[in-house]
């Protein structure tokens, strides 16, 4: 069987170049070392990807994708709205206790990329809106007042932990950020 037919060339070179686009950004990764590391041909990695751009839109793809995945396990965390909406903040701290956190990879490679990559903004854009989208529903379902301005400032919440975690090198942003969700959550009942 030839290498561009093996099943698995496509996902090892998306593994590849997600990896290293997380890590050490965009632009500081080559084509050449993504094919060293995944072990695959040039040819392969064109028959998959025409061109670097096309791989960067196909990883930023399936990034949006895996944090729509985290907001669905939110739900099979809790049963309730509210539990929901702070079940988000928990699976936030598990992920800013990974060793490799850099961030919301969509929202890095949008500032890296600026307007070389207009995919990369749009995909953050969805994954924002998704999330939002999420947040009000939860917020609504809990029975909270304006449940978007509700929404709209939790997404705040997350993204300020993200970049405050990130920046501090340590989680105490994104373990307090839970705390303030919580006390907004508090704050916006109608009873």
């Amino acid at each position: 069987m030839s290498e561009i037919t093996t099943p698995g060339a496509a996902e090892r070179l998306l593994d590849t170049a997600s990896r290293l686009f997380y890590s050490r950004g965009v632009s500081n990764v080559g084509i050449n070392e993504i094919i060293a590391r995944a072990g695959v041909a040039r040819m392969t990695l064109y028959h998959h990807f025409p061109s670097k751009d096309a791989l960067i839109k196909a990883v930023l793809e399936r990034r949006r994708a895996e944090r729509d995945a985290w907001l669905a396990r939110a739900d099979e965390l809790a049963d309730d709205p509210t539990e929901r909406l702070l079940a988000v903040f928990d699976l936030f701290l598990e992920w800013a206790r990974t060793p490799d956190f850099r961030g919301c990879p969509l929202v890095a490679a949008t500032f890296e990329l600026g307007g070389q990559l207009n995919a990369a903004r749009a995909l953050a854009q969805a994954h924002h809106d998704v999330t939002r989208r999420y947040l009000a529903r939860q917020a609504s379902q809990a029975g909270l007042r304006e449940p978007e301005v509700v929404a709209t400032q939790l997404h705040m919440l997350l993204e300020g932990a993200a970049v405050l975690t990130l920046v501090s090198g340590n989680t105490e942003a994104a373990a307090l950020a839970k705390g303030a969700a919580a006390s907004l959550i508090v704050g916006a009942r109608d009873d």
